[in-house]
């Protein structure tokens, strides 16, 4: 990739850039579904439903038995997808390659790390540190009552003020169509990982860059080399 600007800080998503969590989540998917009845989705139909937070992931997953659920329904599901979830949230979820390294390298050039995720915030908090990664970040923001989800650009633009820095220096980098549109929203640079969980091509998206690697943040940011 191309030289990006130097910037003070870096917001990741979670889901599809971090890590690949699709697996937990569809282990909770089964489990809520077996709840109502219904028979599980395979690994990659639940992959294609993630994004845009929990309470849709349940939409999707009904939607695709060809239920809709009324909002007490709705409400119940979401429960026990909270519930099941909450039991195994990081045993099949496992980081990209080079994402432990490359938090590592940006923390050494003072460079802020923040995630911003759709995934409920205590649930965000427990797959952080299960990965052992939490201690890479600076502050973490997830769905809360009274926080809007992303794309809406105020948790971003209050994470840019808790981390002190600027929109224009910092970085949004994510899988999917929602971060580039949160990152547009709030003023902030955008980069979309290849490997996540995007339906469409990314480059297609026209994000301000794409990688395939998330170790190429180290080289497109000119880090300078780790001491001996």
């Amino acid at each position: 990739m191309s030289h990006l600007q130097p910037c003070q800080a870096v917001i990741f998503d979670l889901d599809g850039t971090l890590a690949d969590t699709v697996g937990d989540l569809t282990l909770a998917i089964e489990r809520t579904l077996a709840d109502f009845g219904l028979p599980p989705h395979p690994e990659d139909v639940v992959q294609g439903m993630v994004g845009n937070g929990l309470r849709k992931l349940v939409d999707r997953a009904f939607a695709e038995h060809g239920v809709t659920l009324d909002d007490a329904e709705h409400k119940k599901a979401f429960a026990r997808l909270l519930v099941h979830y909450s039991d195994d949230p990081f045993e099949n979820s496992k980081l990209y390659p080079g994402v432990r390294e490359t938090l590592e390298r940006l923390n050494a050039a003072d460079i802020e790390c923040a995630v911003l995720t759709n995934k409920m915030e205590p649930i965000a908090h427990d797959v952080l540190e299960g990965l052992g990664i939490a201690g890479l970040f600076k502050v973490v923001h997830g769905e809360k009552d009274g926080r809007p989800r992303k794309p809406d650009p105020a948790s971003a633009l209050e994470l840019v003020q808790v981390l002190g820095t600027a929109p224009e220096t910092t970085l949004l980098v994510g899988d999917s169509q929602t971060d580039l549109k949160t990152a547009r929203a709030a003023g902030l640079r955008s980069v979309l990982v290849s490997y996540g969980y995007s339906t469409v091509p990314v480059a297609t998206l026209e994000p301000d860059a794409v990688i395939n690697h998330l170790h190429d943040l180290v080289g497109g940011l000119a880090l300078a080399p780790e001491a001996d």
